[in-house]
């Protein structure tokens, strides 16, 4: 964390000169344990916070009546000051979205320098963008020492990401970045916004996290084919989503006689049938870590991955390859692609013991990628200096 402060401080005087005193904050990224593209199903999730790896903002308030931002990130342009009407990267939209959301809340008006700085890959299925956009908020609220409730904060960034990165995320990214605990996972049904905290991990086991280098857009039209189709299947069968629907349900109601489903987008049986098992699959992880069964979490894992695979088709043959490393290597539990597919990251249950083992092997045959070991991490934090 001191490095990237010190980081956040260097861009900031390199693009608006020198000053004393900031106003800092910082967001992590994620990973998600099971319960994938079942947020925006209402379904439940189960994401952990990465220890010490996500978005610093550091900055200050100013009279200029402008927004103006700097970001060390490999985009263009890399600075950027904000006027209405004009046109906006699509980097400083999520930026630019959570300045307004937070306008709306707390009826003021922001004038800022603040540069943004991060040790998270972008495009790697981590969640960049809600720390960066929960760090963003964090830093108008202790630079404005106005502190919004937490599930406010937590809104505000999701419709952020919708209305001005046109994303139609869930919120669980936005969800774990803020209310995040250290070696906590959060288990939250997204439906209600309720939220459990659940110990995650021991002494002798370790999560690693592959990246495989291949860059996902969630900006892109095959996630919003995935949602499209998973609220056609819901209203198909007369629930608000999903998550009100079974297993059962749904193979009978694709099981009717002489009916057509040409109103429906194709595949849409195989997409909705992942998102209801994925939610069984995360009621029966939450249980299986409350009582210590790693073992029973881990074939959980597997199975998540190949209904990712086979049902929901939002892998890719890179994250494909890295599971099969796994999934052959001794001492490994579990391992699945992780965020929203397409690219991004797998994450490994191991055991301590043979997580050299797992590293060889993954460098042997998936060199392309590289990993690291992580630990769950603290939510959203800022503070001055």
């Amino acid at each position: 964390m001191d490095s990237l402060q010190e980081e956040g401080i260097k861009l900031f005087r390199n693009s608006f000169g020198d000053q004393e005193s900031f106003c800092f904050s910082f967001a992590p990224g994620r990973v998600n344990l099971i319960g994938e593209h079942t947020d925006y199903n209402n379904g439940y999730v189960f994401p952990m916070a990465l220890r010490d790896l996500g978005t610093l903002v550091v900055g200050r308030k100013t009279e200029t009546g402008h927004i103006s931002l700097a970001t060390s990130a490999s985009v263009e342009p890399k600075t950027f000051t904000y006027v209405k009407g004009g046109d906006i990267p699509q980097w400083a939209r999520y930026v630019i979205g959570v300045v307004k959301k937070f306008e709306e809340l707390t009826g003021l008006s922001v004038s800022i320098d603040a540069a943004i700085v991060s040790n998270l890959p972008m495009g790697a299925g981590l969640s960049s963008s809600a720390s960066l956009e929960v760090s963003f908020f964090s830093f108008l609220e202790e630079t404005y020492n106005k502190f919004c409730p937490k599930l406010d904060k937590i809104k505000a960034c999701q419709s952020a990401e919708h209305e001005y990165a046109g994303v139609p995320c869930g919120i669980m990214d936005q969800f774990i970045a803020t209310l995040g605990e250290e070696e906590k996972a959060l288990f939250i049904n997204c439906q209600t916004n309720e939220y459990s905290i659940v110990p995650f991990g021991g002494s002798d086991l370790v999560l690693v996290v592959t990246d495989t280098h291949q860059k996902h857009e969630l900006a892109g039209g095959e996630y919003a084919k995935r949602r499209a189709t998973c609220e056609a299947v819901s209203k198909d069968l007369g629930i608000p989503s999903l998550a009100e629907a079974t297993l059962e349900r749904l193979v009978a109601h694709f099981s009717i006689p002489n009916r057509s489903l040409d109103h429906l987008p194709p595949k849409a049986y195989a997409r909705a049938r992942h998102v209801v098992t994925e939610i069984a699959r995360a009621i029966e992880g939450k249980g299986a870590l409350e009582k210590g069964e790693m073992k029973a979490f881990g074939r959980l894992m597997n199975n998540s991955h190949k209904s990712l695979c086979d049902d929901y088709e939002v892998t890719c043959r890179e994250l494909d390859e890295v599971v099969a490393v796994a999934w052959e290597t001794a001492g490994v539990l579990g391992s699945r692609m992780t965020g929203g597919g397409f690219g991004g990251c797998a994450i490994t249950l191991v055991k301590a013991s043979h997580v050299t083992s797992l590293m060889d092997g993954l460098k042997v045959h998936c060199p392309y990628a590289s990993s690291f070991i992580t630990t769950a991490g603290g939510g959203a934090q800022s503070w001055r200096m």
